[in-house]
């Protein structure tokens, strides 16, 4: 059977106003392991709502931590319709539309592994990543998680419910490509990532799951397949993971690919991150340095 693929969208001129935003909630970070307890993909023509596709996913266990963080329950998902009823009519939905998705790794990886689980055909998906964009357009956010996101640009939609999240990946799209722009009124300075993150990673997923991903991250690097990897890193740092790992990766695939403003950013999260390392800060120096050095040549 032929597998699954995806193809990312950076070009700007080719972003789309036809198009598909996906979100899925799960019971956990790995889609080898764990499952979508709940799907939401809205269907925009010329960037106006003509249909929506929701739905809870039957599950088996959710963990208290999961339910903490999203308010789904056992109970929602108990009589839900099983992952083999919604799936085809969620790719039916879904149809040729590229999808619009915010960390898109995430949701493709349980979408790819769920059409591998079911022995479905596989499918090509062109998608979009509006944490990428956000990066690239809201530089003077510090996170880009999407709960911080959608406090900055002040939206009135619940965090961590996939319907809720795929209206605010869809005003960040829009937002990061000039259309509808919303005035702000919400200073950087109160915007404390956190307390804003809703829920810290303790509360919100086991470190063994992080850690999971990070092994699956080095085994893309492995493989020199580095944007995977850089995926599952920068969705750990998302989530503020207290180990370094997924930081000193970054930095050292960044510098790689010599990305320097990629690196830069690393750095600068890791030095507020890991104060008591001094590593970070003189990298950050050497580069200030070098680029000083150029400068003064030219």
């Amino acid at each position: 059977m032929i597998p699954s693929r995806t193809f990312e969208i950076t070009k700007e001129c080719e972003y789309p106003s036809d198009y598909v935003v996906i979100d899925f909630e799960t019971n956990g970070l790995n889609p080898k392991e764990c499952d979508i307890i709940q799907m939401a993909a809205i269907r925009y023509r010329n960037d106006v709502k003509v249909s929506t596709f929701v739905s809870f996913v039957n599950a088996k266990t959710i963990p208290s931590k999961v339910t903490e963080l999203t308010s789904i329950t056992i109970e929602d998902c108990q009589s839900a319709p099983t992952l083999e009823d919604l799936l085809p009519q969620l790719l039916d939905f879904i149809g040729e539309d590229i999808i619009v998705a915010h960390n898109a790794s995430f949701d493709l990886g349980f979408l790819i592994e769920s059409i591998k689980r079911l022995n479905l055909p596989g499918r090509t998906f062109i998608y979009v990543d509006t944490l990428r964009l956000a990066r690239q357009k809201m530089k003077e956010v510090k996170w880009h998680k999407l709960p911080i996101l959608k406090k900055y640009l002040k939206l009135e939609y619940d965090s961590h419910l996939a319907e809720d999240d795929c209206y605010v990946c869809h005003e960040v799209y829009k937002y990061c490509r000039g259309i509808e722009t919303i005035k702000q009124e919400l200073s950087i300075k109160q915007i404390d990532a956190p307390k804003d993150l809703h829920t810290s990673l303790n509360h919100s997923y086991l470190d063994a799951e992080l850690e999971s991903l990070i092994e699956q991250a080095k085994e893309y690097e492995s493989l020199e397949l580095y944007e995977e990897a850089i995926n599952i890193y920068e969705h750990c740092i998302a989530l503020q993971y207290k180990n370094k790992e997924p930081y000193d990766r970054l930095i050292l695939i960044y510098r790689k690919k010599r990305q320097k403003e990629n690196e830069i950013r690393i750095l600068e999260l890791s030095v507020d991150r890991f104060n008591s390392e001094d590593k970070y800060q003189i990298r950050l120096n050497k580069i200030a340095s070098l680029d000083k050095s150029i400068a003064s040549e030219k």
